[in-house]
């Protein structure tokens, strides 16, 4: 599932492609990728409009356009986006949504779990100003170690990587880059985030501003440009249990937090 780093570099690199376009056709494949909002209702809300603007608002990509309103997009597990220049294809593998603009390029959204013979979920969703509660930004400079001390004594028995996961408290982190912040950062994953001493928030906080620019900057360069595609193998214990630690030697641990695969040194993060 794309987080922090990969969605700040797809919106980097799709806004410069769509930025002034106008939208002139509406093409929905799969309506359900629309979650409550009907596919006629929604069509109406995009054609005509213009893009203001893509950004990346927590694990979402934020289309801003001309009338105010915000097409959120979230990619889930599989989604994808294919853009294609004037007067060439956008070859998607399972198109659910696609953009025409007036000057024949296109942006197309595909994702394979909506194919009816791979019931598979989550699936990409796409809704128009969808309300919901987002936390701090990690890369925000008002996410201060103080603040994030504030934050993690939130709870007494959540575990730090609960706490860095949950989208209402620290928004765009998700499963992989919170099993490399706590490396970096020598904490384990279940360590109580109320029991975190300030060494260790301080040492927290430099390890999500390290980890997450590197990513964005190895991602950048892997990308070069395009907006769709994996840049993940720079990554040092996430899916890699059973391999060496890269600063010790330790064979990484592979285990199961919260139905979630989680990688961590038994001696690197004691």
């Amino acid at each position: 599932m794309p987080e922090l780093p990969d969605l700040s570099v797809y919106a980097e690199n799709l806004a410069p492609k769509v930025r002034g376009k106008t939208i002139e056709l509406v093409e929905v494949h799969q309506p359900r990728v629309l979650e409550r909002m009907k596919k006629a209702e929604f069509m109406e809300k995009l054609r005509g409009r213009t893009i203001h603007d893509v950004v990346r608002r927590g694990k979402t990509l934020g289309f801003l356009l001309d009338s105010g309103d915000r097409v959120d997009v979230h990619l889930m597990l599989t989604g994808e986006m294919y853009y294609s220049e004037v007067g060439k294809p956008a070859h998607a593998p399972l198109p659910c949504l696609g953009l025409h603009f007036t000057d024949d390029s296109r942006l197309v959204f595909s994702d394979l779990h909506y194919d009816l013979w791979k019931p598979l979920n989550p699936k990409m969703s796409i809704a128009i100003n969808k309300k919901e509660r987002l936390g701090m930004d990690p890369l925000a400079p008002s996410l201060t170690p103080e603040v994030l001390a504030t934050i993690s004594k939130r709870s007494k028995i959540a575990p730090i990587k609960a706490l860095l996961m949950d989208q209402k408290l620290i928004a765009g982190l998700g499963n992989a880059y919170v099993d490399e912040i706590l490396w970096e950062a020598r904490i384990r994953p279940r360590h109580p985030a109320s029991l975190l001493t300030s060494e260790q928030i301080t040492e927290l906080h430099r390890a999500i501003r390290t980890v997450t620019t590197d990513a964005i900057e190895m991602i950048r360069g892997g990308l070069q440009g395009e907006i769709h595609g994996e840049i993940s193998d720079f990554l040092k214990v996430h899916y890699r249990g059973g391999k060496p630690c890269p600063r010790c030697g330790t064979k990484i641990a592979d285990e199961y937090f919260r139905d979630r695969t989680t990688n961590w040194c038994p001696i690197c993060q004691p």
